[in-house]
């Protein structure tokens, strides 16, 4: 979806140029991938000159079609100025109003941006898109706007971040998602290690070492082995269920971080690493109707309740309620939310939520 004019001329500010008929971002000739919604916003913001675009105005300019909280704004915004670098600062908040991007813009003549462009994919082909074994999501991840912000600005200041949290709710889909938007920002790529399989602590290296593609040569892949093959790599690995073999995952992340300081972690475990450097990000339940939840507010706002309807959609799929199909009440003033839905095709049925 391209939210923004198709027409405007090809842009530069700095050591940046725009080219929106492309849809890229380039920094010193060379492609930085940024995601279709961060670039939207900054086309927004350029669009602006040097006016500040209140929050309401980016959001319904970049998600016209959808109803979305302020954090998955902030998350984009975030997407941005990670990609601007050292530069980042281009992209200002401007409290209670919006955002006000202050760079000098001048526009760039259609031969030189063609050239440009042509010359920065001449130069090192495919050298824009990171190399990552991350898969690509089957559904949408609902309800973890505000998560997926915040533990994107963590990520941005920390070299460990460590999702934790009971095991179901949501872990590693966030960590997934999170790895997706980091990627433009690892010139060697994003990894994917998953030890859910393993039993053994020791195999912990091996995993890592299998999951990076890394060839050790001969003798034994050790926590010391894989942290030198590392030292000098910028990636970002993923280390997904870490609670069962969590002394040789903690071992390995000590060494990694301690042989260089390029390489980044995203972890998930049901308890913290207990590494120096860790920052924790506790991940909560997806949100639900509180005991002093309103009868006439909006099932559909709280996370929970999305996540179920989709569900819903998926076995039956001629379901689709809308604001008016749902009504939220309380049976007895302490027993639990009861939210009616009256699908076209299925009648009416309720969905009890219960806080836990």
């Amino acid at each position: 979806m391209n939210t923004v004019s198709e027409t405007l001329a090809s842009v530069a500010f700095g050591r940046f140029l725009v080219l929106p008929h492309r849809r890229e971002l380039l920094a010193d000739g060379q492609p930085i991938q940024l995601g279709g919604r961060a670039f939207d916003v900054l086309m927004c913001l350029i669009e602006a000159r040097g006016a500040v675009v209140t929050k309401d105005g980016l959001m319904a300019r970049i998600w016209s079609d959808r109803i979305v909280e302020e954090n998955a704004l902030q998350s984009q915004i975030s997407a941005l100025r990670m990609a601007l670098g050292g530069d980042r600062d281009l992209v200002r908040t401007v409290s209670g109003r919006g955002y006000q991007f202050i760079g000098e813009v001048r526009v760039v003549p259609s031969r030189a941006d063609e050239h440009a462009g042509a010359g920065a994919g001449a130069t090192k082909p495919g050298s824009a898109v990171p190399r990552t074994n991350v898969p690509e999501p089957l559904s949408e991840l609902i309800g973890r706007d505000d998560e997926i912000g915040e533990a994107l600005n963590l990520a941005a200041a920390h070299r460990l971040v460590t999702l934790t949290g009971a095991g179901g709710i949501g872990k590693t889909r966030i960590a997934l998602a999170l790895a997706r938007e980091l990627l433009p920002h690892f010139a060697d790529g994003v990894w994917l290690a998953e030890f859910s399989p393993l039993s053994d602590p020791a195999l912990v290296p091996a995993t890592v070492a299998a999951a990076l593609g890394l060839e050790p040569g001969g003798g034994e892949i050790s926590v010391q082995r894989v942290a030198q093959m590392l030292t000098g790599r910028r990636l970002l690995l993923v280390l997904d269920t870490c609670e069962h073999v969590i002394d040789g995952i903690a071992a390995l992340t000590e060494a990694v971080l301690r042989a260089g300081s390029t390489v980044h972690i995203l972890a998930t475990s049901r308890e913290p690493l207990q590494v120096e450097g860790e920052w924790i990000f506790p991940v909560p339940p997806l949100a639900v109707p509180g005991e002093n939840a309103d009868s006439q507010d909006d099932p559909l706002q709280y996370g929970a309740v999305r996540l179920f309807i989709e569900r819903a959609r998926a076995a039956v799929p001629h379901f689709a309620p809308d604001r008016r199909d749902a009504a939220l009440r309380k049976k007895i003033p302490t027993s639990p939310m009861t939210i009616l839905f009256n699908g076209p095709g299925i009648g009416t049925f309720s969905l009890e939520i219960r806080q836990v």
